[in-house]
């Protein structure tokens, strides 16, 4: 063989090498890597995973707190510091997410239920500066809150992830009229986009939104008719936020209809069911401590086992009252335990002081 044609021989080989390399940077770029998420996921699916904020009791510190409730539950709300949508990856990777989310959640064996709100102050939508007259069917705001839950799911990896909260709110201020920018069905659209970039990106993530089960301001129950927009193969599990007691109706737990969740499912057959917050308060006016305490016993049986509800997830608000005008805490500002406190301990996953989730 001639010496010209070996060297021919050699640049087609690099080329066809070349080619090879390039072709498989671009398979990279265009199919990431899966991600799968840092909190393991429960062995037993059918347990129930109790959660609360862990609000520290007067003198208490944030890292005592948390040390305080992880016997007795499995996950943390997560709004950040609080954070826009925009700035919580952000918030998540920094030395926020190191403190709160790696040191005393995940280190103390819960995991984080991450919340995304597209939600602002006195319902309008919340936006990143620069994106001029944002609405929900605006191209760039929605890119935004696209990119801010995959950049979450990328940087955080949670188990569980809500892409908005009490959504029926907007939905019932702004309806699904057509030719409205902020109408409802754009949220919808926009959710079931984005559920299905997150689980491309990480199979494994729970992904759903909230509903407020009362409109709380209104003292009435809230319209969730709005569940019948939804796609129900991308709503992972049904969540609520519930205050029943701020129905004008209901002053007892005795005074909540049987089927006041049980109700729900009908628009989600077969649906597991969770709540991001549920209280009763232990104010005297509401039956004190111990009305408090059935109305969380009732919440695990008959209100929602007993109607054939699979319940997953609780979520109280947070573990200690805030302040001493506050009576939604299951422990007292200065450290006293309630009676619901009790029950609590009772109906966490093993009521021994360790959390039944790992």
């Amino acid at each position: 063989m001639c010496y010209p044609a070996v060297m021919k021989i050699l640049a087609l080989s690099l080329i066809t090498l070349c080619f090879i390399l390039v072709s498989s940077a671009c398979q990279r770029s265009t199919h990431p890597a899966i991600v799968t998420p840092a909190d393991p996921i429960p062995s037993s699916p059918e347990k129930l995973l109790l959660g609360t904020l862990p609000v520290p009791a007067y003198g208490q510190s944030f890292a005592a707190a948390y040390r305080q409730i992880a016997g007795y539950a499995s996950f943390v709300p997560v709004w950040g510091k609080p954070s826009p949508f925009y700035e919580m990856a952000g918030d998540l990777s920094g030395d926020w997410g190191k403190v709160f989310v790696a040191e005393y959640i995940r280190s103390n064996n819960m995991f984080p239920i991450i919340h995304l709100s597209f939600i602002g102050t006195g319902m309008t939508l919340a936006s990143p500066p620069g994106i001029a007259a944002p609405f929900l069917d605006s191209p760039a705001w929605r890119q935004a809150y696209k990119k801010a839950a995959l950049d979450v799911t990328r940087t955080s990896r949670p188990l569980y992830l809500s892409l908005g909260n009490e959504v029926n709110r907007w939905y019932e201020k702004y309806g699904i009229a057509d030719g409205n920018h902020n109408g409802f069905q754009h949220y919808v659209s926009l959710y079931e986009e984005i559920y299905d970039a997150v689980k491309a990106l990480s199979p494994h993530t729970i992904v759903f939104c909230t509903f407020a089960r009362e409109i709380v301001s209104e003292n009435r129950e809230a319209d969730l008719t709005a569940l019948q927009l939804f796609n129900r193969d991308k709503l992972d599990i049904l969540v609520l936020t519930s205050y029943p007691h701020a129905v004008r109706e209901i002053n007892r737990p005795s005074d909540i209809p049987d089927d006041y969740y049980s109700r729900l499912i009908n628009y989600l057959p077969d649906k597991n069911l969770g709540f991001s917050e549920v209280a009763w308060p232990s104010l005297g006016t509401f039956g004190g401590e111990t009305a408090q305490a059935e109305f969380l016993r009732t919440l695990c049986g008959h209100l929602t086992r007993d109607q054939g509800v699979k319940l997953r997830l609780l979520g109280w608000p947070w573990l200690h009252d805030i302040d001493n005008n506050d009576f939604t805490g299951l422990i007292r500002r200065d450290g006293t335990p309630k009676l619901a406190y009790s029950v609590w301990k009772e109906i966490s996953p093993t009521g021994d002081g360790t959390t039944g989730n790992k």
